[in-house]
């Protein structure tokens, strides 16, 4: 009856709030960050999972979301920063920082069980990629940008849905050529100057690529938004990659 078909529907639009980049993007983040994790950090993940491919274990977040048993976990993908505030917390809305902080903090201590520990790493490893997405720091007026119709090449669809996978897919690389790609030509100075791991100051310079992000004309997306917006899209993963390499090597140090 109805109601069933309400609920689906429910469902299916949480469903769409929730996912961050798309499965390339958060691959293109994890192997970056592999590339660039300490040798304790790669040991420590290896001892756990009998290897360290940090792109095999990226999307794991968002494939449990099936699992009513990680209902509770919905709200870990994203945080908010309202029009013209600082970060006030998660009462604003979206758990995110607020999850890689307690989970950090977790590994750290060491007090863990295996399962635990495996559930939690997965866990950074995916919501720091998101929090390089800029619509998953949000603007708490649109869901992330889920309630912006728009056209990508003529087909329906969101502003949130193009910058989670639409616009990483139309390049057509496979998960290993995009991370090289984005690297290509960096100096080890380069590297070392974008392996920070302080939460606020990616999560911050997420919010502050909105204006841009926002900036659609009439809606109708295609080669001009990304002509516009390729270099944005390449930087956000280029920091996902080395900003969770930092986390975790500040973790396992």
């Amino acid at each position: 009856g109805e109601p069933i078909v309400r609920q689906l529907i429910i469902i299916l639009v949480t469903a769409t709030i929730l996912l961050g980049w798309g499965k390339t993007g958060h691959r293109v983040i994890g192997k970056i960050a592999e590339e660039n994790l300490t040798p304790e950090a790669q040991a420590k993940i290896t001892e756990l999972f009998g290897h360290s491919d940090l792109a095999r274990i990226g999307n794991w977040a968002d494939e449990i979301k099936s699992d009513p048993k990680w209902d509770h976990s919905h709200d870990w993908h994203y945080c908010t920063i309202i029009e013209g505030q600082d970060y006030a917390g998660p009462e604003t809305g979206g758990r995110a920082v607020q999850k890689v902080t307690e989970f950090s903090n977790l590994l750290r201590k060491g007090t863990l069980g295996e399962k635990d520990q495996k559930d939690v790493l997965r866990f950074i490893v995916h919501i720091v990629g998101d929090l390089h997405q800029p619509l998953h720091v949000g603007n708490g007026t649109d869901r992330g940008g889920n309630d912006v119709k728009v056209t990508w090449f003529r087909e329906e669809t969101n502003l949130h849905r193009v910058w989670d996978s639409q616009m990483v897919d139309h390049m057509q690389y496979s998960y290993t050529e995009f991370a090289q790609q984005i690297q290509l030509g960096m100096s080890d100075e380069d590297k070392a100057a974008l392996l920070d791991p302080t939460l606020l100051s990616f999560v911050n310079a997420s919010r502050a690529t909105h204006p841009q992000v926002y900036d659609i004309d009439d809606g109708k997306l295609s080669w001009p938004y990304i002509y516009k917006n390729r270099e944005l899209m390449e930087d956000r993963l280029l920091n996902g990659g080395f900003h969770l390499a930092a986390i975790l090597n500040d973790i396992y140090k």
